[in-house]
């Protein structure tokens, strides 16, 4: 026994050594590969494990770098170095809330140098659009949003937006002798919408979110109010989340079943991919729609993101809720390119596009949609 003892804390001593000289002379690659080999033979320690989660932070895999620190952080929810640099990994990842979950254990110095407190304004946003189609009996539609994110204390986060869309229809009257051949109606819509994110553990957090939609349509005022409750957890490499939407919906029940993952392949924003797919439950019929996205790091501060959607996407919810898909005519097919751009550290720009394959209501037509939104938010 005390042979194996001896031989043990031998092993640790090399380890070490190695390891430090690895880091000394900033080997990253290689001080990755010998942690892997080290944790295969038994011989990984905590000492060796914040060296080899540096070496994944220093190489912009946070992802993984994160999972080693939370490794080390879960015998030891204290350790400052590892609870520092969690905060970092987080914050790289866009993740507010697990970043001011790690937050809550750091000590008064760390929080001060980072200018973090438990409570305040997160971001704040807005952005406007305008939809143009190739339906004479369609006008462009036009949408603004404000948006503004809170963090209520280190585990809750208040997501807010309020947002108003209009459109001129027309539709056709049923006399075709009727000297005035289609009449006109304004498809407007005003919106309110909070989410409330907690973070449970160091890798599950719960999402709620309310949905008020205001519509005016044809002399007729419709009042919805839609709901969503859903889970999200935070793997290595990958973000999984499910969730339901539900509520009525100019006075139609309506469920939606969504789950979610999204892959950083190397644990950041240069290349990821996010995969959804729902089946939606409306008027006795269940509706299967999926969309995929992928983006990946065009140069420095520049992203593109290209997405696709395919099925019946008639009011159909999206972004946990935050875009709801309930204009006069049926979306059959929609696409588009994000290009997101970094201002400063507290400034982004973003540009998209969509093209959407529309039916119109009233007639045996089908026609394009193209849709241009320009977006900006700052984060403090």
């Amino acid at each position: 026994m005390m042979h194996k003892a001896w031989c043990q804390e031998s092993n640790i001593q090399a380890a070490d050594s190695i390891s430090t000289d690895l880091y000394n002379k900033g080997n990253w690659k290689q001080l990755i590969s010998y942690g892997n080999k080290a944790r295969a033979d038994g011989v990984y320690f905590p000492g060796l494990q914040l060296k080899v989660a540096f070496a994944f932070f220093i190489t912009e895999n946070y992802k993984h770098a994160l999972n080693e620190y939370q490794r080390v952080l879960s015998k030891d929810p204290y350790n400052e170095t590892a609870r520092y640099y969690a905060y970092f990994c987080c914050k790289f990842l866009n993740d507010d809330l697990q970043a001011a979950y790690h937050a809550s254990f750091m000590d008064k110095e760390a929080l001060n140098k980072e200018s973090l407190k438990p409570y305040g304004l997160i971001a704040v946003g807005a952005e406007s659009g305008v939809k143009q189609n190739n339906d004479v009996n369609r006008d462009n539609g036009f949408y603004e949003r404000i948006t503004a994110s809170n963090r209520l204390s280190w585990r809750f986060q208040l997501d807010q937006s309020l947002a108003y869309f209009n459109q001129n229809i027309f539709k056709l009257a049923d006399d075709a002798d009727n000297d005035d051949a289609s009449t006109r109606s304004v498809d407007k819509q005003k919106e309110y919408y909070a989410k409330l994110s907690y973070y449970v553990t160091p890798k599950l957090s719960v999402i709620g979110s309310f949905h008020y939609l205001n519509t005016q349509f044809n002399n007729t005022i419709y009042n919805s109010n839609l709901g969503l409750i859903g889970l999200k957890y935070a793997a290595t490499y990958t973000d999984i989340q499910g969730n339901i939407n539900f509520g009525r919906l100019q006075n139609k029940p309506i469920e939606q079943y969504n789950t979610k993952v999204t892959y950083y392949p190397f644990g950041n924003f240069n290349l990821y991919t996010t995969s959804r797919a729902s089946v939606k439950h409306l008027d006795g019929a269940n509706n299967f729609i999926f969309s995929q996205a992928a983006g990946f790091k065009l140069m420095k501060n520049t992203w593109l993101e290209s997405t696709v959607t395919l099925g019946n996407e008639d009011d159909y919810f999206d972004a946990d809720g935050l875009y709801i898909y309930n204009a006069i005519d049926k979306t059959t097919f929609r696409c588009g390119e994000t290009v997101f751009y970094l201002l400063n550290s507290h400034a982004q720009l973003q540009l998209s596009y969509a093209y959407e394959k529309k039916t119109d209501t009233y007639q045996s037509l089908k026609y394009d949609q193209n849709a241009v939104t320009l977006g900006f938010l700052w984060k403090f």
